[in-house]
């Protein structure tokens, strides 16, 4: 199978040197100036004329839709359309589309849980990930917003926030070309389940953790996707855990006074089944910094408890030697709680 991706910030780095060493055919393509460097001596890129050599086209973050309109004319596409990016962008289309199918967005809080399905063109694919994840920067949640310093995710089957939420999109997208990834942000009380947002494309961190509990080959799962093929995949029910790893000036814009390469020494192959690499190129026998943003990248794990799963992350953290690395430690704290009261008002 021949896999094109088509990245703007390097999110499928990773995910397009997997799939490779499952034996299939593999091009990245960065749609972004800023990123030309990243993934250099990892993957194979890809040049602009170049896509056609592809069976699959995989979009890691919305925004591509013109791109995407112009490729689904010769192969399917996954992770983006023009659909996508006038949802996501327009609140005005959004709530039009959400009144259609009985959803409205709300502002009222509660305990905050995101959900997420893949979509074939069809159908949800089986089963769905939950997660939970903090933002904030710095430890004690301190600090500016970032989009994800960590989380904690578990998959499962169609529960009732499940229904109550992608479920109800079901004849909508029945009217739209678009495969991928749907993640709703609710809010839920005892007795109540607020949307606040909804969005079309892969998240992340949230997709790589969901990947760390794949039990089968990734390029047969994204192709299945694709293809409308797959209806379920086989997945760990092991909590899934992530730690975001970046240097300075992260999560600032890069700046050129921090144009410098840091080396990432101790990855191997065996911690690399378990870390995602993001901003980063391999040179002269080295990993290094590709000094786009800062963000190296995420270190995922898996454990019959929270503690454990998060503790893993921790422990391959402590095996890497990177200059001025940054980290949070304390991403578990308070997730076990919100779970249980969660589960007991029963959502999950």
């Amino acid at each position: 199978m021949r896999f094109l991706f088509i990245s703007r910030r390097g999110a499928s780095l990773s995910l397009a040197t997997r799939i490779a060493s499952e034996g299939h055919k593999v091009n990245f393509f960065v749609n972004n100036s800023n990123y030309k460097v990243l993934g250099n001596g990892i993957v194979e890129k890809a040049k602009v004329g170049e896509f056609h050599n592809s069976d699959v086209a995989i979009f890691d973050e919305s925004g591509m839709g013109e791109y995407a309109s112009k490729m689904e004319k010769s192969k399917p596409v996954l992770g983006a359309s023009m659909f996508a990016d006038l949802f996501n962008d327009s609140l005005e289309y959004k709530q039009e589309v959400l009144k259609r199918c009985n959803l409205k967005l709300s502002n009222e809080g509660g305990e905050k849980i995101y959900v997420t399905g893949f979509y074939n063109g069809f159908n949800f694919i089986t089963p769905f990930y939950s997660y939970f994840k903090k933002t904030k920067f710095m430890e004690k949640d301190l600090s500016t917003e970032t989009e994800c310093a960590g989380c904690l995710l578990f998959y499962h089957k169609a529960d009732k926030m499940v229904k109550e939420t992608l479920y109800k999109l079901r004849t909508e997208l029945k009217k739209i070309n678009y495969r991928g990834a749907i993640t709703f942000e609710c809010s839920v009380t005892k007795d109540d389940l607020f949307i606040n947002n909804v969005h079309f494309g892969f998240c992340y961190d949230s997709f790589y953790t969901a990947l760390e509990g794949l039990r089968q080959n990734l390029g047969e799962f994204l192709y299945g996707m694709a293809f409308g093929g797959v209806k379920r995949i086989k997945t760990s029910k092991d909590w899934l855990a992530n730690t975001r790893v970046s240097i300075p000036p992260y999560p600032f814009k890069m700046s050129s006074e921090f144009k410098e390469d840091t080396i990432i020494g101790g990855l191997n192959s065996e911690n690399l089944r378990h870390i995602f690499l993001r901003d980063v190129q391999f040179e002269d026998g080295v990993y290094k910094s590709a000094n786009s943003d800062g963000y190296l990248l995420s270190v995922t794990a898996r454990g019959l408890t929270i503690y454990k799963a998060f503790r893993r992350t921790i422990r391959t953290i402590n095996n890497l030697k990177i200059k001025n690395i940054q980290y949070r430690s304390d991403i578990d704290v308070g997730l076990q709680s919100k779970y249980d009261k969660i589960k007991k008002w029963g959502w999950i």
